[in-house]
């Protein structure tokens, strides 16, 4: 598994020194909303927790075929879970808190076809997978001086970094005039990383936004 994460790497730092060469491409951002999926009997407050994603990627006509697209992308996503346990050492209550974060830069290959204005654009991405898992607890401090105004701030007890490939399908369907198009999006991202007894295993991340593209 080590060797296929170090491989991944390798294949982006080529694909992007390729794609640096091309005279034209396709510039996306999108915005959307994600759903993660996580293994672990101890991640089911976490399992299909609702969060936000943001996806950028450059694609770029091949020379000869230029339905085909190749490029990278970089894909980004953050999911929270809040809740309340009581603290025997404290007497009471306390806030705490699980986040999972999940940063993906990846190799595109797609197909584009055109129907008039319009487009559909099916493509998969090969990427290296970065999860961090952390927990920690919530405080919450009380301005005397002014009622309306409390200051939160989170202390991160653990983070766990851990890393491994990942492939990613996705779909577009979009609307495009002159340099500019606009469209939706679906995509399904699936990796495997596992943080500790309990979190982690098979991991999944649903997305579903849209895309604004710029086209040079």
């Amino acid at each position: 598994m080590r060797l296929l994460t170090v491989g991944t790497a390798a294949l982006l730092l080529a694909a992007a020194a390729s794609a640096a060469r091309a005279n034209a491409f396709d510039a996306d951002l999108s915005l959307g909303y994600s759903q993660l999926r996580i293994d672990g009997p101890n991640a089911k407050d976490l399992d299909k927790r609702d969060g936000f994603g943001a996806q950028f990627s450059f694609m770029f006509p091949a020379p000869k075929t230029p339905s085909f697209r190749y490029g990278f992308g970089l894909n980004a996503s953050g999911f929270r879970n809040d809740f309340h346990v009581f603290d025997p050492d404290r007497g009471r209550e306390v806030h705490r808190f699980d986040e999972f974060s999940l940063i993906v830069p990846e190799l595109r290959i797609g197909y584009y076809i055109p129907i008039d204005h319009f487009f559909i654009e099916p493509s998969v991405g090969l990427g290296l997978a970065v999860g961090d898992y952390s927990t920690g607890r919530v405080h919450h401090h009380h301005h005397h001086d002014d009622d309306d105004v409390n200051d939160d701030f989170d202390d991160v007890d653990t983070s766990t970094v851990r890393l491994n490939a990942a492939v990613h399908p996705t779909i577009q369907v979009g609307y495009g005039y002159e340099h500019w198009a606009v469209g939706l999006e679906a995509s399904y991202l699936y990796t495997h990383l596992h943080f500790k007894e309990g979190i982690g295993g098979d991991i999944g991340e649903l997305y579903t936004g849209v895309f604004f593209r710029f086209s040079y």
